[in-house]
């Protein structure tokens, strides 16, 4: 990911307030886990996506709920995931992540796969 209009872009200081919805927040974060391999897929819950969204005190707490590729390491992915999605909206959303929780919820065989043709 290349980052653009980092803060040594700005020149003179501007009055005002940037605000980014939740629903950003947690599309960044569902694209980050997305890009880790061994995820499936970003898995839907009721009225949250795949990505429960809450900023308290200038900090995010993110819970991202996936299904792994059969035959990963679930521990393994879980804590890149978890890595690559802290860093990935830390940085494009310029504050702290405070937890990000991964939540395994089913596992699928990749199309090709012996198990898929059995």
């Amino acid at each position: 990911m290349t980052l653009q209009g980092s803060s040594g872009d700005i020149t003179a200081p501007v009055e005002g307030r940037v605000t980014v919805g939740d629903e950003v927040i947690g599309k960044i974060a569902g694209i980050a886990a997305r890009e880790v391999g061994g995820i499936s897929a970003l898995v839907e819950r009721p009225g949250a996506g795949g990505v429960r969204v809450a900023v308290a005190n200038e900090e995010i707490t993110l819970d991202v709920s996936v299904a792994v590729e059969y035959g990963t390491v679930i521990q393994d992915v879980a804590k890149v995931v978890q890595a690559n999605v802290a860093r990935v909206t830390g940085l494009m959303v310029g504050m702290r992540v405070a937890a990000v929780n991964v939540s395994v919820e089913d596992v699928r065989v990749p199309s090709g796969h012996a198990a898929a043709r059995a």
